[in-house]
């Protein structure tokens, strides 16, 4: 068999590229990476690919994963013996598939769905470990600067809007509780609420809860995203915008919304 090659990665020495090729060892379904590892071992030998194609392939994938499950098992750091991990949760649900699969059902429909959990779950806890494996050797270096910063980066940033949406609830539910003006939709807050909090940005652009609208082709659609759907219950016609912006201008003025938009 060629020896396999991995791809070289950036800011990654010969030696990391070695262990994390070992990693790929830890994982129950290492094909799953050949878009990114130019592995000659892997694609030579693709059980997944031939279990996929194969007529009975719902079988052979299940056949797969309990023999690469079987063989992981030996290895306490993914198969501890007095806590849970998520290799042992594969390996219950395959247990429980199997049992599922050959037992008697006085429905059908329920055996399928018995079934039918247990596949979910197969693959999320597959899913959940592999991806535990493939993150850990990315842990030091490269990972950390391009994946766990950027995403810590965009939390940050998502936590700079929390202020704009909780204004834009806090208005909707003044609205829903203020009186009877008519019936309401989240359109018809939005329209209402659009102006208010629009005309504020225009002036305080600088306020990095605004960084979005700055990105946003339709401000009021954003608005509208971020609503819950009305509670009042009216017996009149829809409600007018224009007045329900009336009403949240006398509640909300300047410095009120500046005070919650900090």
């Amino acid at each position: 068999m060629a020896k396999s090659k991995i791809i070289s990665i950036t800011g990654v020495t010969n030696n990391e590229a070695k262990q994390q090729f070992e990693n790929l060892k830890k994982m129950v379904l290492p094909e799953m990476l050949l878009d990114r590892l130019n592995s000659d071992t892997l694609k030579q030998d693709n059980k997944l690919k031939t279990a996929l194609e194969s007529f009975f392939s719902g079988i052979e994938l299940l056949n797969l994963l309990g023999n690469r499950v079987k063989k992981l098992k030996v290895n306490k750091e993914l198969f501890p013996d007095n806590e849970q991990s998520m290799l042992k949760e594969v390996d219950n649900e395959l247990k429980i598939m199997a049992k599922t699969l050959t037992a008697s059902y006085t429905s059908k429909e329920k055996q399928f769905s018995d079934a039918l959990t247990s596949a979910l779950l197969i693959g999320y806890h597959t899913g959940a470990h592999d991806m535990r494996v493939n993150l850990e050797k990315h842990a030091e270096r490269g990972f950390q600067k391009g994946v766990l910063d950027t995403q810590a980066g965009g939390i940050k940033t998502a936590a700079k809007t929390d202020s704009l949406k909780s204004l834009i609830l806090e208005m909707a539910n003044y609205l829903d509780s203020v009186g009877d003006y008519g019936k309401l939709s989240k359109k018809i807050l939005a329209q209402a609420i659009h102006p208010v909090i629009y005309d504020f940005y225009i002036k305080n652009k600088e306020l990095e809860c605004f960084h979005i609208f700055k990105r946003c082709e339709d401000t009021e659609a954003y608005i509208k995203n971020h609503l819950h759907k009305p509670k009042l219950i009216s017996e009149k016609g829809k409600a007018y915008p224009i007045k329900l912006s009336q009403l949240l201008k006398k509640k909300y003025n300047t410095a009120e919304i500046r005070n919650k938009l900090k």
